[in-house]
């Protein structure tokens, strides 16, 4: 079977509205929060979480500079890995979101580089928006801020909800095998119980730099254990990929494990990549 294109259009998500109050969304800081956007932090090996905080985040006061890398592309309810340098050492991180109440602070060992996961709520509010970036010294002494436009594609989510995200204009493969042991993944991206692969990234080196993927159920979810897998289609000529997968279940915390592909790929199909977790629900 060939791989085709499937691409899924950024769709607007529904903004928050207060009820009752003749066409006035409320507009207040207080109306929603970072939390809503992006429901946690933590270093990308789960070493460190981040705490929220509420009120606006600190003011630069000639701190060091720090470039970002990831974080361009979301999907609701997923994990993204993002990237961060800076010009001097730092041991606080600082995550906002522009004209959004409230930020993440993350606080490491001193460090010029370092990797985070940022989690995403289910049901994000706008279908774009900004986040800010800032370091701090031991000091005391916080940077200036660095922004990334950030994209929200909305996916099914459900009571079960698998995705992956990647960092490179490469092909990965999302693949979950159900209770009834059905296949679910690019050539067959619906299930007689409705579980369905609704976005499929970079099919065949068709690179649309969205580099996620994600499989739901709309309806009730069937009950019993899931495999997940995941497989490097092909490598689209780049040296390495790293992925973060994210498993959401009903009444539970989200979990995520990372990894890291190398090589041409292996133009998988049925029964292919490797296996990162099998739960039950």
């Amino acid at each position: 079977m060939l791989k085709l294109s499937s691409r899924v259009t950024a769709i607007a998500l529904a903004m928050l509205v207060a009820a009752g109050c003749g066409g006035d969304d409320g507009g207040g800081p207080g109306d929603i929060d970072i939390q809503d956007f992006i429901a946690s932090v933590s270093t990308l090996d789960g070493s460190v979480n981040a705490s929220f905080s509420a009120g606006d985040p600190p003011s630069p006061s000639g701190g060091p500079t720090v470039t970002v890398d990831g974080g361009e592309s979301v999907i609701t309810g997923g994990s993204v890995q993002v990237s961060l340098s800076a010009t001097a050492e730092f041991v606080t991180i600082i995550i906002a979101i522009d004209g959004v109440d409230g930020y993440w602070t993350i606080t490491i060992p001193a460090t010029t580089a370092i990797e985070l996961l940022l989690t995403l709520a289910t049901d994000i509010p706008e279908e774009t928006f900004d986040l800010l970036y800032q370091v701090i010294t031991a000091a005391g002494a916080a940077g200036a801020v660095t922004e990334v436009s950030t994209d929200v594609i909305e996916v099914g989510t459900g009571q079960v909800q698998v995705s992956v995200s990647w960092d490179a204009a490469s092909d990965v493969d999302l693949h979950v095998v159900e209770p009834s042991g059905e296949e679910i993944y690019w050539g067959d991206r619906e299930s007689a119980t409705g579980g369905e692969l609704d976005l499929d990234s970079n099919p065949a080196c068709d690179i649309d730099n969205v580099n996620n993927e994600n499989i739901s159920w709309s309806g009730s979810a069937p009950r019993g254990q899931y495999i997940v897998r995941v497989d490097y289609y092909d490598g689209c000529g780049v040296g390495e990929t790293n992925y973060v997968v994210t498993v959401r279940v009903q009444g539970r915390q989200p979990q995520t494990f990372t990894g890291t592909f190398t090589g041409s790929g292996d133009q998988g199909g049925l029964g292919s990549g490797i296996e990162i977790t099998r739960f039950t629900f």
